[in-house]
């Protein structure tokens, strides 16, 4: 009761106050900075609440973003948004650096046939289980149906490769969360990082090959692949650059790490918008460098896991307020249909790549 109380009281002296504030008063941006603060309160109390349900608590991040987002409250309008695009941006790379930093060579090295065949089996079995499933179902869903088989072939495929990725950022929340720790978590981790890397090749291929399909007449055109695996590589360099600066500024400088690491992400952030590079994999790279090739891996990781809190409130909550919910009210259905598929060919894919291998019991058993 009084966590409803106190949240009702931000919502009225928000309103009261972006109503009253004449618009001229105002900086740019402003309103946007000003709903942040009361929607940083609002997620983290909401995500507090949920974990009364044994639900984690970028749920109720989630959940508060979709609430305050632009398709029921509107303090998160469309336009808000937008404008925390960089605030985004700057928890996202935070946390991807946490992600690369997780992946350790020494833990890797120790199961390599384990993970490749997991990864193998899950893109395989996602991939062509997911096309399989739309085929199936199109007769179904109106906007399949009036295609041909091609078409929906061609569809399927890329619903197919989309299903393959995971999110570091939910895996990396979780886990911080729960002080979760194993053998079981790193496979986890291991995995949903290393295939963040190979879905966008995944996807670029099959979208070159699945585009022939779905417009007749199109050849089979390997031009948007090959620009796909230039930015992952300029990426990846990038990312490499970075985690030396960040280890050059830890050995010799030692202080403000945090301030430091915000002024690189910021430089990054304005240099991939420019050269449209991918911002989690310049940050999982320059983690994974830190990790591995330096003895500050685990002090950077501290560094950020201290101040993950805001981090994963503002990442959350701005996804929630990003999703188009009349688009899925549209087409709920299709995507309970497609959720069931994806989570059914992922499990499939897990226990058919952890059985392939003698590796540990317990991986075996409970790896789904």
């Amino acid at each position: 009761m009084r966590l409803i109380f106190f949240i009702g009281s931000l919502m009225v002296l928000t309103a009261i106050i972006m109503r009253v504030l004449p618009d001229t008063a105002a900086l740019p941006g402003s309103e946007a900075i000003m709903v942040l603060g009361f929607v940083l309160l609002a997620s983290y109390l909401i995500g507090k609440s949920v974990t009364r349900f044994q639900l984690p608590k970028i749920t109720g991040y989630l959940l508060a973003g979709i609430l305050l987002g632009p398709y029921f409250l509107n303090y998160l309008s469309q336009s808000v948004v937008s404008d925390l695009k960089l605030i985004d941006d700057i928890a996202l790379s935070l946390i991807a650096i946490t992600a690369g930093g997780e992946f350790r060579l020494s833990n890797v090295r120790q199961k390599v046939k384990l993970l490749s065949n997991v990864i193998f089996w899950q893109i395989v079995i996602v991939l062509f289980g997911v096309t399989a499933g739309i085929i199936l179902v199109s007769p179904w869903f109106s906007f399949l149906d009036q295609f041909s088989f091609g078409a929906v072939f061609g569809a399927g495929l890329i619903f197919g490769s989309l299903a393959i990725a995971k999110s570091p950022a939910t895996t990396i929340a979780i886990i911080t969360e729960t002080r979760s720790r194993g053998p079981l978590t790193d496979i986890i981790l291991e995995v949903t990082v290393a295939k963040d890397i190979i879905v966008v090749l995944v996807f670029a291929l099959v979208l070159a090959f699945a585009k022939p399909f779905i417009l007749p007449g199109q050849e089979l055109q390997l031009n948007y692949f090959l620009t796909v695996v230039g930015e992952i590589s300029l990426s990846l360099l990038l990312g490499g650059a970075a985690g030396l600066t960040i280890y050059a500024y830890m050995r010799y400088v030692k202080r403000q790490l945090f301030l430091f690491l915000m002024g690189i992400v910021l430089l990054i952030i304005v240099i991939s918008r420019v050269a449209h590079l991918e911002i989690v994999l310049i940050f999982m790279m320059a983690g994974f460098i830190l990790q591995n090739f330096s003895e500050h891996g685990d002090e950077l990781i501290h560094e950020i896991e201290a101040n993950s809190l805001p981090v994963y409130v503002t990442f959350f909550t701005i996804a929630g307020a990003s999703l188009n919910f009349d688009l899925f009210v549209k087409n709920w259905l299709f995507t309970l249909v497609l959720v069931g598929f994806r989570l059914l060919t992922t499990q499939l894919g897990t226990w058919v790549g952890s059985r392939t291998t003698t590796e540990n019991y317990y991986i075996r058993k409970y790896a789904r």
